[in-house]
């Protein structure tokens, strides 16, 4: 994740927003993205290779035309190794901007639906936004939640109660 990553993707969501094709924008890239392969990723990052040579490959490629001419800024200015840092930075700036937030709740084993609704809906309460909620199964935790979004990590482990009560007892 770099600033010229966030610069990018800034430009590219304000004109899609003037223009009201976000959802396009978005449809176009993930599809983009997952479409990419090494060998392609080559060609387009490839010094030798001619710019306009890189552009007529992806004119028939990309349907949204918003985003085929950001492809093309980022061929253009040899940035295409910039490409999935400014599709995250997107999704960020998207996701701010509707007032989503992004959570990961790591447990020992698979939440019921019906508790991480209930995480969902308290962590939505608490930070006045929409919740998406990531239940990650990570067997080493002995008991409790972890959770984690925005940078912010709540700690509610045995793990971690254990360890805390280790460095407050060698103290």
């Amino acid at each position: 994740m770099s600033y010229v990553a966030f610069q990018y993707a800034e430009a590219l969501f304000s004109l899609a927003l003037e223009r009201n094709e976000i959802d396009n924008v978005l449809v176009d890239f993930k599809s983009f993205l997952d479409a990419q392969d090494d060998e392609i990723a080559k060609f387009l990052n490839h010094p030798k290779v001619k710019k306009q040579s890189k552009k007529d490959v992806m004119a028939n490629g990309i349907n949204s035309t918003l985003f085929k001419h950001f492809v093309y800024v980022l061929i253009d200015n040899s940035r295409m190794d910039y490409l999935s840092d400014c599709y995250n930075e997107f999704i960020k700036i998207n996701n701010n901007q509707n007032k989503v937030m992004n959570a990961i709740v790591y447990s020992n084993h698979k939440l019921p639906i019906i508790d991480l609704n209930k995480l969902k809906n308290n962590l939505g309460m608490k930070h006045n936004r929409k919740v998406n909620i990531e239940n990650v199964v990570d067997e080493s935790i002995i008991g409790g939640l972890r959770i984690e979004y925005e940078g912010n990590v709540m700690d509610e482990t045995i793990n971690n109660y254990l360890e805390t009560l280790k460095h407050n007892l060698t103290k």
